[in-house]
């Protein structure tokens, strides 16, 4: 059947108008999802020749031209085509959520500025909020951030209250109370989301360095095996050798000694909780006890350590301090004293 010319200015018309709303909606310029469907929602059988015509001209004049700069600054290689069956991608669920690899398959890569320092294994988000990347490294450090910025405040509470004698405090009961349970909250939380994040990070490294076949390829099966699936405490001894091609620590270093012997304890003995005592693999602390001896000093303690910690293995694999991720400079500035970041 032969395609009219006022049936093509409508397909180039509409095509157009999702370009801009998928583009827009990437750079979080769109209200609501009612602006984003504006284009499914527009009756283009009913415009007039002279008006079809007209609206495609100041499209292409104008909406086309900012498309093509938009895809030129953010992309390579995205065109108007791709853009038009991103938005529909889009449509089906009002967002996107998308493993970096694959979005770069199906639609177009994006430029390193617009990854802002995000790893490859990111996944890339579309909502109102424009477009944006998760991974477990940004989302678990800022989850320490907040712990420690909450016992800060807990702690200046507390400490304002020290002083008081013991019928002032429980005149004060209600404020003490909360702050005693956001302290308690944000101790549990902050050791719990440093062995996570000292986890992740060295998962991430390890998945970067398994996508460099020329390098990945040439390490024996044993190795392999690790960098794909070991236990944690041969990643932490023995990544930073493998991945950096020296070693970085041994487990009699303190920042090694800092996690195995501190922070994995507790966060074990908050992951499994028991009653069943197992003094001889807790230092002598049944596994409730040592949650009970979970307090601010030794989560903020846990928080800094960790952030120096990840610095060190940052610089060691990637050889050079300039290339810290944003995330973890974050936590250092969030974590870590001024006179220990600098050392």
């Amino acid at each position: 059947m032969k395609v009219t010319g006022r049936e093509r200015d409508i397909v180039i018309l509409r095509r157009t108008q999702r370009a801009a709303a998928a583009g827009r909606l990437l750079l979080g310029e769109l209200k609501s999802w009612q602006d984003f469907l504006q284009p499914e929602m527009t009756e283009y059988n009913s415009f007039g020749r002279r008006d079809l015509k007209a609206n495609k001209s100041r499209f292409r004049t104008g909406v086309s031209k900012e498309i093509q700069k938009f895809c030129r600054e953010n992309f390579e290689g995205m065109t108007e085509a791709k853009l038009e069956k991103l938005y529909l991608r889009i449509k089906e669920r009002l967002g996107l959520e998308m493993p970096l690899g694959e979005f770069e398959r199906e639609f177009s890569p994006l430029k390193e500025k617009t990854l802002a320092g995000a790893p490859r294994h990111c996944t890339v988000v579309v909502s109102l909020w424009g477009l944006q990347t998760r991974y477990p490294e940004d989302m678990l450090s800022k989850d320490i951030i907040e712990a420690v910025r909450l016992l800060r405040v807990s702690d200046k509470t507390l400490k304002e209250h020290s002083n008081m004698n013991h019928r002032a405090i429980i005149e004060r009961r209600d404020e003490v109370g909360a702050a005693v349970r956001t302290q308690e909250f944000a101790s549990r939380t902050c050791l719990l989301a440093c062995f996570n994040l000292v986890e992740a990070a060295l998962n991430g490294i390890a998945w970067d360095f398994a996508q460099k076949p020329n390098r990945f390829e040439k390490l024996s099966q044993t190795k392999k095996k690790l960098i794909e699936d070991g236990n944690f405490r041969d990643k932490l001894l023995k990544y930073p050798e493998i991945i950096g091609s020296r070693p970085l620590w041994d487990e009699d270093d303190e920042r090694v000694k800092e996690v195995l012997e501190q922070i994995k304890p507790y966060r074990d003995a908050l992951v499994h909780a028991s009653p069943f005592s197992k003094p001889a693999k807790y230092g002598g602390l049944d596994k409730l006890e040592h949650i009970y001896r979970i307090d601010s000093d030794k989560a903020q303690q846990a928080a800094s350590r960790t952030a120096v910690l990840l610095r060190d293995l940052f610089v060691h694999v990637r050889g050079d301090s300039e290339t810290i991720p944003g995330w973890l400079t974050a936590l250092i500035h969030g974590t870590v004293p001024e006179e220990v970041a600098g050392s």
